[in-house]
């Protein structure tokens, strides 16, 4: 694989991932009006992270990839667990 080819593959992987974050975010603010305080506790504290990555991602995609990919991995596990919890609520 040339490193043209790998760079759109990162991109590609990086791209994949916010449009996955953007998605379970906005599924999570459509239920949040129903959710206890524990969710509306863990979106708290999550909103500000998924923030930071889209600046960084608007800002670095190119420059910064894996570190993008570890941020954007650690936002969807906690995306996930807020969704958990709403299902449970």
């Amino acid at each position: 694989m040339s490193a043209d080819e790998a760079d759109k593959t990162l991109k590609q992987d990086l791209e994949d991932t916010r449009n996955d974050l953007k998605r379970a975010a906005d599924e999570i603010r459509v239920k949040m009006h129903l959710a206890g305080m524990d969710a509306k506790d863990a979106w708290d504290d999550i909103q500000p992270r998924l923030e930071d990555f889209e600046r960084r991602f608007d800002a670095k995609a190119d420059e910064v990839g894996d570190e993008l990919k570890a941020l954007g991995s650690d936002i969807k596990q906690r995306l996930l667990n807020i969704k958990a919890k709403l299902k449970s609520e």
